[in-house]
């Protein structure tokens, strides 16, 4: 099994790639991971990591997989 690291660096670049797409800018939601040489954390190979919209991936019956209810995110709708 492949194992990917994501700075929260990674992760806040993908959640604003999100978020502009929403706001109707150009992106293509992607990033390339491609340290191959990083003494603690390698990528095996070059991989592109793309983020999508809940409402686009988990349609037509595909459900999420179980989350810790400590990890669970809460809804944007949530106060």
């Amino acid at each position: 099994m492949e194992r990917v690291y994501l700075t929260r660096r990674n992760l806040l670049t993908l959640l604003n790639k999100l978020d502009r797409v929403r706001r109707g800018e150009a992106s293509e939601k992607t990033i390339i991971k491609n340290d191959t040489v990083h003494p603690k954390y390698p990528c095996s190979s070059v991989i592109m990591v793309t983020a999508v919209e809940d409402e686009e991936y988990y349609e037509e019956g595909h459900l999420p997989g179980k989350v810790h209810p400590s990890d669970e995110p809460r809804s944007r709708f949530e106060a």
